[in-house]
């Protein structure tokens, strides 16, 4: 019995310190999965023995963060070109041939 919890102990332990917890919260969606994902996901749980929850709960983190950078950036880039703190594309070629004319000369 006193090896079980050690065992369980060390299993919440590493799984902390690995980022994960050792409890699932209740589901607040659910998601169908292709095949192929399953799949995939399940080896990946099997191999690293992390849960296939926990597993799926970070790369749905990882994505969405990520998605979200990528719009914030976009919103940023919009509101530049509102404000004017924009150039064209021909502005921009004025701008490094003269740089390159200036860095010939120097």
């Amino acid at each position: 019995m006193a090896r079980c919890l050690c065992h369980a102990f060390a299993t919440a332990l590493l799984r902390l310190r690995l980022g994960y917890t050792w409890f699932m919260a209740k589901p607040a969606e659910s998601v169908t999965l292709d095949d192929d994902v399953k799949d995939e996901l399940q080896k990946l749980s099997d191999r690293s023995g992390h849960p296939v929850g926990a597993l799926a709960n970070a790369a749905l983190r990882d994505y969405v963060r990520y998605e979200s950078q990528i719009g914030a950036t976009v919103e940023r880039g919009l509101g530049d070109l509102e404000a004017g703190r924009a150039h064209t594309t021909d502005e921009v070629r004025v701008l490094l041939q003269e740089q390159r004319r200036a860095r010939t000369r120097g």
